[in-house]
């Protein structure tokens, strides 16, 4: 069996719709994250060879190891798309049986899949019946608490063609509000003859280092926890989660940077502005510059934002959002 200890055993970037592309990843990955994923990209797209769906498969060298997640309703379409994305250089392909959002569970994808465990196997064994490359599947414990997954669905999954199972510990009727149920984690781990990774919560070094105890997971996935603030990684590597003075500003413009390899002017600019909200967060002043950061056009002036906010943040470090 291939060695994916990078992410079973590793800290990975979640895919995040509309947030992890190319650039953010390699940030992240330039900041200690063992693997990435890319977003999520449909099978049934692919397996019409849709352009835009193809375009969500680009990825930089540095960005190695990496995987490509899928997600869909029809095993034939998961079939096709293993067979085509396959040769690309991925590292693994991730199949979504997570994903809340209702446009997703309105085609019978995501966490819709739960629902039909049955299903949800053949589609993991039609992806692993035309790929060599391995297979991981992302959940959530159920659609909600009176309809959980069976506890034996890492054994279910390993015997369809899985080599690892990343856990999201809420229901998908609880969307991304509440605890994550750390038991229920733990119980769906300890039958699971397969690495499980854990997912949920992981907003700081603690949280996330405390849910793989508590849970008994072999990795971590983090999504949500590293928007605006990749330095997370870093963190649960041993250092310093938290950017440096000067580290700020030099992460931000070079994110920008890699961005403004693919995207044109001044559409970057506009697509930037959701990240720095998010950079902008967590220091004194901090609500002045997301307020300056949403009407930001040029290059120039996002730079010197950046700037000023890092200034601000080593200025007066404080530990509550302005």
């Amino acid at each position: 069996m291939t060695d994916i200890s990078f992410y079973s055993s590793g800290i990975t970037m979640a895919p995040m719709a509309g947030v992890t592309d190319t650039a953010f990843r390699r940030i992240c990955r330039m900041l200690g994250a063992t693997c990435l994923v890319t977003e999520m990209v449909t099978a049934a797209g692919l397996s019409r060879r849709s352009v835009k769906s193809k375009k969500m498969l680009v990825f930089h060298p540095e960005e190695e190891p990496i995987g490509v997640q899928l997600f869909g309703a029809k095993p034939d379409d998961f079939a096709r798309s293993a067979a085509l994305v396959s040769p690309l250089g991925f590292s693994f392909i991730d199949i979504n049986a997570g994903c809340p959002v209702k446009r997703v569970l309105k085609s019978g994808s995501g966490s819709a899949l739960l629902s039909d465990i049955p299903r949800l196997m053949e589609v993991i064994r039609s992806t692993a019946a035309n790929t060599d490359l391995p297979l991981t599947v992302k959940i959530r414990l159920g659609i909600d608490p009176e309809n959980p997954v069976p506890v034996e669905i890492g054994a279910m999954a390993a015997e369809a063609g899985a080599s690892a199972i990343a856990v999201h510990g809420r229901y998908r009727t609880d969307f991304f509000s509440g605890e994550v149920r750390l038991e229920e984690m733990r119980a769906i781990g300890d039958a699971s003859p397969i690495p499980m990774v854990a997912n949920g919560d992981s907003t700081s070094v603690e949280a996330a280092l405390t849910m793989k105890e508590m849970t008994g997971a072999s990795g971590l996935l983090i999504g949500r926890g590293a928007w605006g603030n990749p330095w997370i990684f870093r963190g649960l590597a041993g250092g310093n989660p938290r950017p440096e003075p000067g580290e700020l500003h030099r992460v931000m413009t070079l994110q920008l940077s890699m961005m403004m390899e693919t995207i044109r002017e001044p559409q970057v600019y506009h697509i930037f502005r959701g990240h720095m909200v998010q950079y902008f967060r967590g220091f004194r002043g901090a609500a002045e510059f997301r307020k300056r950061a949403v009407a930001a056009e040029t290059f120039q002036e996002i730079r010197q934002i950046c700037i000023e906010a890092d200034e601000a943040m080593h200025r007066e470090e404080s530990v509550h959002e302005d």
